[in-house]
């Protein structure tokens, strides 16, 4: 503890000792930083204000010219000869007393010279194509411009220009007199400042182009030329900052020195100021004192360290010599606490202990159970075994005592004697003793009561005997390793006990059963402490059987589980014979088919499921075969039975698995099919179609020997979906159905319910009148206006209709389910497909109709179709018709099943350049997640919601939701159904402006569009 603390206390103080090095030498940083700002201000400011000067000097020559030009309201174009003599000669005189301006000059509001100091630029030259005197020309408010460098091709030199405006009395541009600034000037102004060590002053102008710089850069780059353009990274630096003047710290980009820049803007001329102060000289004196300081610090540290050194040597000291005084004291208490050990470990002894001198006398004497000595423990002390023991038992003790003496190895021995009219079995242990001389000094006698050992050994032995039984029986640890089979067990499985030894009896297992049954057997086991029952198990060859099987948990007398017991049986042969008792109680012999009783059964199962409204309907159908006793009266009874298997087998191969196939007797069948669909309509299609199957599987011939027939059925049929009836009364409606269909001339098939077989005949006439309209053109199209928010057509939705030759216009709700049901949708959804797109080749040469979009709806079924992407991409090749105002209308459902390979094909399409539309959204499955994956490009509000949007709060939430999603995935939006003016009106002030409905146009021939 004292080591800990007077480390903790050095550290403190090393942390102290840094901390106000830190704040000493920080603040001293910002000092320096401070004062090195200060005079970058002072100077950069001094320089500025020169370069201003410059500029006003030269602003004031300018002026002068601009005097001389004549009095007011006389144009420069009307100079008389002398007075351009003597502005030659101000210009010259002028260029020549002052060093910085190189050339003067007077040009006309053209941009041609007039006159001018440089015999280069004559009388007549035109200056109007430089970019600087087009941009002031064109802005006539300013009266002056000075530019940035500019490089004079005609000169091969840099150059300053500096403009002024001349302007008559009505505030015309007469003309501008123009300076030509030698930038040199600046370099060599400098070049006479006075500067300190390690000072840097720079004039750029606002394109990063160099001006002057003093000292002058000696790289290889030579960075101080006239008009050289600083690193481009270094520009963001000094120009993006408006808040003129400021202080930057970074590398120069000319010498490559850390340096601490103050900018300043030269008022509004296009020039920048840099003063740079090397950073390592500014900071000289600073980093004197650092290195001083941390000197100072070190050695004080070292100190610091070298006492706390010697403090600790000195506590390891104290701390060495109290723990070796506490390791001698920690010694005696174990000497003390071994002793006290050894005894309590002789007391914890069950067996008794006696300790012999040489000469046969009681030295010690000790036993837990003192009742089961025949002696008292004190009063045997000091006496001869011969005194106390028994004759027989002191004779015996002596001869073993003596072979001991002489062997000087142990011996065992068993006795035994009468204690409290008990007879107890004695096993001993003798030992020799030596003393410190290694000399025999007596003997050690360790004896134990084996008397209930005895016992249990003999009820082992029994147990031994009927463990050996006809019962197949294993033991098993706590753990389920197995510890002992018997012979039956390794008769039945085929594994010798060396085999499975160690190993879970789950090897056994043949993978028959689950999980949750083996979970539920060991909750039996732990619950009621057995279990039993049939199980499937494996033999070593493979072969599974099944067993009886009855596990027992084994608990000692605490409670505590030690192990399991398992016996089992082989009752393979006995499943034989229940299966064989089965086969004849539920099925025939003749056909193995499901007889009546199996059947009826199963009926009952069906006719309670019917009843609950989410489960499946079924159908049950009777078969009887026409004119069967002609066979048998010809052929014989042997040729009737061999027919009757035949067809059994010609039937049982159009059933599914869950369907039952019996045979009643004779030549009458039946058939019970699940799961046909959950209204009464679709079981009774389906039920119809699977009875058609069967009466062709019954017309095949047939081969019976050298035989060939034909056999024909009569079909009764009951369906089985919400009704009440019993199963007696499904049996006969079955019967009834059937005695319909012989009457009928056989070989045909009735439904009990007559109003369900008028249903499917006039389903049965429509699907045959279906087939033929498409080839009959029977089908036409009809196109309902789609508009905008003013009324405008922008499109239309073309929609199917039937004319049907005799029951008019048939409803589209009523043959397209039946199209999608019998696949004809797809030839049905081709034809609507390309006569659309013919359409909109004719409406191409409209004008007035050859940008509107034409929607068509996609059935599922033909979206499903493997070829879809290509047939529409034929039928837009075939028609020539243009992709983007075709607009394919997809459900909901479509998207929901297979939805990435809807994405694809959608994704295939759009490449053509052609639209999506998600017709009766909120209808089906709405869901955010397709709406945000596939290319969608428009949302269509199903007519239900508009319907009752201005009545029903929930509508309108609805329709206002699904606009708002539209707008914020970036869909349009269009609502269908609408018929007044109110609903129209809400559309729009919720922000929907496309509409389709009544209130516009109703669905008309293309003829009265």
């Amino acid at each position: 503890m004292y080591r800990r603390r007077a480390v903790a206390i050095y550290l403190l103080a090393l942390v102290v000792m840094v901390t106000m090095l830190t704040w000493v030498l920080s603040d001293q940083y910002q000092r320096d930083i401070q004062a090195g700002r200060e005079k970058g201000a002072v100077r950069a400011d001094l320089i500025a204000e020169w370069v201003n000067n410059v500029f006003m000097v030269n602003e004031y020559t300018l002026v002068g010219v601009s005097q001389l030009v004549g009095t007011p309201g006389q144009s420069i174009f009307s100079l008389s000869d002398d007075t351009a003599r003597s502005i030659d000669t101000f210009l010259a005189t002028r260029r020549d007393s002052m060093p910085i301006l190189d050339e003067l000059g007077l040009t006309d509001a053209n941009g041609r010279v007039i006159l001018s100091s440089n015999p280069s630029y004559s009388a007549g030259y035109d200056v109007s194509d430089l970019p600087f005197f087009e941009a002031f020309a064109r802005d006539s408010r300013r009266d002056q411009l000075v530019t940035p460098l500019v490089w004079s091709a005609h000169d091969q030199r840099h150059y300053i220009i500096h403009l002024r405006r001349l302007r008559s009395l009505e505030g015309h541009t007469e003309g501008f007199s123009v300076a030509w600034l030698n930038p040199s000037v600046f370099h060599a102004t400098l070049k006479n400042l006075g500067r300190t060590p390690g000072e840097n002053i720079t004039i750029v102008d606002n394109q990063m182009q160099l001006v002057a710089r003093h000292p002058e850069s000696t790289d290889s780059l030579n960075a101080s030329t006239i008009g050289a353009s600083i690193d481009k990274a270094f520009a963001p630096a000094f120009i993006q900052s408006k808040e003129q003047p400021t202080s930057l710290r970074m590398t120069s980009p000319l010498d490559d020195k850390d340096r601490l820049y103050w900018l300043q803007q030269v008022n509004e001329l296009p020039f920048m100021v840099m003063v740079g102060e090397d950073l390592q000289g500014l900071l000289s004196n600073w980093m004197q004192r650092l290195w001083v300081l941390v000197s100072v610090a070190l050695l004080v540290a070292l100190l610091g360290g070298l006492v706390l050194r010697h403090y600790i040597g000195r506590l390891g000291l104290e701390e060495t010599l109290n723990q070796r005084m506490a390791e001698r004291e920690q010694a005696r208490y174990q000497a003390r606490t071994r002793a006290a050990r050894l005894q309590a470990l002789v007391s914890s002894i069950q067996d008794m202990i006696f300790v012999f001198d040489q000469a046969g006398r009681f030295t010690y004497v000790h036993a837990v159970a003192q009742e089961r000595l025949a002696l008292d423990p004190e009063a045997a002390l000091g006496q001869h075994y011969r005194d106390v023991l028994p004759k027989s038992v002191a004779e015996r003790f002596a001869e073993v005592s003596t072979r001991v003496r002489h062997t000087e190895t142990s011996e065992e021995f068993e006795y035994s004697l009468r204690i409290k009219r008990e007879m107890h079995a004695f096993h001993s242990v003798v030992s020799p003793l030596k003393d410190a001389a290694n000399a025999f000094s007596g003997v050690l006698a360790v004896v134990r009561d084996v008397t209930q050992a005895k016992a249990n050994e003999a009820q082992m032995r029994i147990a031994a005997t009927a463990f050996e039984t006809h019962l197949g029986m294993l033991v098993t640890d706590v753990h389920g390793n197995i510890l002992k089979v018997n012979s039956t067990f390794t008769r039945i499985t085929g594994y010798h006990q060396d085999e499975v030894m160690g190993r879970n009896p789950r090897m056994l297992s043949s993978g028959h059963h689950d999980k949750d049954f083996y979970r539920k057997l060991w909750q039996s086991v732990a619950k009621n402490g057995s279990w039993q029952g049939e199980i499937w198990n494996r033999r070593k060859n493979g072969e599974m059987f099944p067993e009886w099987l009855t596990i027992s948990a084994v608990h000692n007398e605490k409670g505590e589980l030690t192990n399991y017991v398992a016996t089992l049986s082989d009752i393979t042969e006995r499943k034989a014979a229940e299966q064989e008792i089965h086969q004849l109680a539920f099925y025939d012999p003749l056909t193995g088919l499901a007889n009546r009783r199996l059947l009826q059964e199963r009926l009952e199962q069906a006719v309670q499921s019917s009843c609950s409204p989410k489960q499946a309907c079924a159908a049950l159908l009777f078969i009887d075969l026409d004119n069967f006793k002609q066979v048998n009266d010809t052929l014989g009874p042997y040729a009737g039975d061999q027919l009757l298997q035949q067809i059994a087998r010609e039937l049982g191969q159009v059933l599914d698995e869950s369907d039952t196939l019996a045979r009643l007797g004779g030549d009458e069948f039946a058939i019970l099919a699940h799961n046909l669909g959950s209204t009464p309509e679709k079981v009774a299609a389906v039920a119809e179609r699977l009875a058609r199957k069967l009466l062709a599987v019954l017309q095949r011939p047939i081969s019976l020997g050298s035989e060939s027939l034909t056999i024909t059925g009569s079909i009764g049929i009951t369906l089985l979906c919400g009704s009440s009836a019993t199963q007696d009364e499904v049996l006969q409606q079955a019967d009834m159905a059937l005695f319909q269909a012989k009457q009928a001339g056989r070989n045909t098939l009735r439904f009990f319910d007559p109003a369900m077989q008028s249903r499917l005949q006039h389903r049965a006439r429509l699907e045959a009148d279906l087939r033929k309209a498409l080839p009959n053109n029977e089908l036409v199209l009809y196109y309902q206006a789609q508009v905008n928010a003013a009324g405008t057509p922008t499109g239309y939705e073309a929609l199917l209709r039937w004319v049907h030759p005799l029951r008019g216009m048939i409803s589209p709700g009523e043959f397209i389910p039946l199209a999608e049901e019998n696949r004809l949708i797809i030839e049905i959804g081709a034809w609507v497909l390309e006569t659309a797109c013919r359409q909109l080749v004719a409406w191409a040469d409209d004008p007035s109709k050859a940008t509107l979009t034409l929607a068509v709806n996609i059935s599922p079924v033909q979206f499903h179709e493997p070829d879809f992407v290509e047939r529409v991409m034929q039928i837009l090749e075939r028609t020539g018709a243009s992709p983007r105002y075709l607009k394919l209308e997809l459900t909901e459902s479509l998207l929901v099943e297979a939805q990435q390979q809807a994405r694809e094909k959608m994704l295939r399409l759009k490449q053509t350049g052609l639209s999506f539309s998600l017709d009766d959204f909120g209808t089906g499955y709405s869901s955010l997640a397709y709406l945000t994956q596939l290319p969608l490009d428009q949302l269509k509000i199903d007519q239900s919601f508009v319907r009752h949007l201005l009545d029903d709060l929930a509508n309108a939430a609805i329709v206002e939701s699904t606009i708002g999603l539209s707008h914020s995935l970036g869909l349009e939006v269009i609502a269908e159904g609408v018929e007044t003016e109110a609903q129209r009106a809400w559309l729009i002030e919720h922000h929907c402006h496309a509409f389709q409905g009544y209130l516009f146009a109703p669905p008309l021939p293309l003829e009265s569009l």
